[in-house]
């Protein structure tokens, strides 16, 4: 679900080498230098910034905490890293890759051509990787200017192709993510109450997940009369006998995201309420028990659709997305639509949610799926809570 993001990371930034070990790595560079020689390519250029940093963190696990960074990985021979702090920051740079070749830039564009013309590549055929899609034109049209005898090829599907399917460790740091998540939604229980202040509330759940190394987190909201219009960040609101509390939680931990939504009655819920949570569990349900490699996406939307029921409900869901692929990046390939031509590959991590609002009442429900090959795991307790 598409949330404000921060302009500076701040949190446990630093690289677990036992969840995430460097021949993890390695792994996946040489399937990279493999897929550019496959295409009968010189290089590619990864490019990724404090928002979308999935492409280049897949291989190299540097993740910018301000600005961006941009990758140059050759078909044979070592890979470089460019990232946008100052020379001193270098070495601290360093403690988050794998990548001996790291080196500061202030302007990209002359940074960037400097190294491509260093190493014999002014000529080539280059790669683009995430760099058409975040890069500023400008930038862009500098280097471009600036190396009149390269040829540029896009190439970000075929990344996104090679991160589609999870390998175990990235399903390991996924899980502890999930479990980080869910730890902080577990805490909602004792301090969601009538009187209670509930940005000071939930300030505590983001204090957990930050607690257990989170580098991100994004919590949206809803209660009282706002139950029943939308999601909302953080605000200063008094919690009342018989209000309706939404919360979404996602979290991101060593790089990797997961998401959860619980939905909260302080006190008995009405009739009403049931029923509305029942239909978005049914939706749930309906996409987790169809989601499988080979599937078609807009047939898990549809399913989600008539558990529904109603336009209403369906139209207010449709509205934040049943959801998408989940790993290095918060929404990944695919997304749940009912329009989407896509499949759901091997090996895929998911978050699936509903999230719907109506006359006097609304439901977050959300959960992390990882389907692997001895089967489909499922993380995260989305329901709606009875809180005396």
């Amino acid at each position: 679900m598409h949330t404000m993001h921060p302009v500076l990371k701040r949190g446990g930034l630093f690289w677990d080498r036992d969840l995430l070990p460097p021949r993890a790595y390695e792994e996946r560079f040489a399937r990279i230098q493999a897929a550019i020689a496959a295409r009968g390519d010189d290089a590619w250029l990864i490019f990724g910034d404090v928002e979308r940093y999935g492409a280049l963190a897949w291989f190299s696990n540097f993740l910018p905490r301000t600005r961006s960074a941009i990758a140059l990985v050759p078909a044979r021979g070592a890979p470089s890293l460019l990232i946008s702090v100052g020379l001193r920051d270098v070495p601290a740079a360093k403690t988050l890759t794998w990548i001996d070749d790291v080196r500061p830039f202030t302007r990209l564009p002359r940074t960037l051509t400097g190294l491509i013309e260093e190493k014999g590549l002014a000529s080539a055929r280059v790669g683009l990787a995430c760099v058409e899609e975040l890069l500023s034109i400008k930038d862009w049209s500098e280097i471009e200017a600036a190396l009149p005898s390269a040829r540029f090829v896009t190439r970000t599907a075929e990344v996104a192709a090679l991160r589609a399917s999870k390998d175990d460790c990235e399903f390991a740091a996924l899980r502890q993510a999930a479990e980080v998540v869910s730890g902080g939604l577990d805490l909602c229980a004792g301090l969601l109450k009538p009187g209670v202040n509930l940005r000071v509330a939930l300030s505590r759940v983001e204090r957990h997940v930050r607690a257990h190394a989170a580098e991100d987190a994004r919590i949206m909201q809803a209660a009282g009369r706002h139950a029943s219009i939308a999601l909302r960040p953080l605000e200063d609101h008094e919690l009342r006998e018989g209000e309706v509390v939404m919360v979404y939680l996602a979290a991101e931990v060593q790089r990797y995201w997961a998401e959860e939504a619980r939905t909260f009655v302080l006190g008995a819920a009405s009739a009403n309420m049931r029923r509305l949570a029942d239909r978005a569990t049914a939706a749930l349900d309906a996409m987790t028990d169809l989601s499988a490699a080979g599937v078609a996406v807009d047939q898990i939307a549809r399913a989600a659709d008539a558990a529904l029921e109603t336009d209403h409900l369906r139209l207010s869901a449709r509205g934040y997305g049943y959801g998408s692929g989940i790993g290095l990046d918060a929404g990944e390939a695919p997304s749940i639509t009912g329009e989407s031509g896509d499949v759901l590959p091997a090996r895929a991590a998911l978050a699936l949610r509903v999230v719907a609002h109506e006359t006097g009442a609304g439901i977050a429900l959300a959960r992390t799926l990882h389907l692997r090959d001895d089967g489909k795991h499922v993380f995260g307790r989305p329901s709606l809570l009875e809180l005396p």
